[in-house]
């Protein structure tokens, strides 16, 4: 939840809505991302264009594809590439500033999800890989 903090400053006023909603003052990472964060998310792919904060998103979420933390890359998985694998427009307008390791995950998502199609081209080779690897 630090990291997440840290590299959205603008979520803060909102998170500490939910830590005073929350009974014991600390909402679950799944709230936060559902409640506080996807609004901005949405609101900054709907500009069609790549922002500042969208390369942060990029950053970011490399940054948790390749850690450790297995909660948190699923926190992302569902928060996130779920939602994003079902908006292509928003997905190929991402694909190009994302990291190796989340376009991995993306595509390993989209594999299991039955969204292959709505990969950008460039994500396919890595998603037959893939299912591939599987058989």
């Amino acid at each position: 939840m630090e990291q997440l903090r840290r590299s959205f400053p603008e979520i803060e006023v909102r998170l500490r809505e939910e830590e005073l909603r929350a009974s014991n003052g600390k909402p679950g990472n799944y709230i936060v991302f559902g409640i506080v964060f996807d609004p901005l998310l949405k609101r900054e792919l709907a500009r069609g264009e790549v922002t500042e904060f969208l390369q942060r998103l990029a950053g970011f979420m490399e940054r948790v594809c390749t850690s450790s933390d297995s909660e948190a890359i699923n926190v992302i998985w569902i928060e996130i590439f779920e939602w994003l694998i079902h908006e292509p427009v928003h997905l190929k307008l991402l694909w190009p500033i994302l990291g190796s390791a989340t376009k991995a995950k993306i595509e390993d998502a989209a594999v299991r999800w039955g969204r292959i199609g709505d990969l950008p081209i460039s994500g396919l080779p890595g998603a037959l890989r893939s299912i591939l690897r599987r058989h």
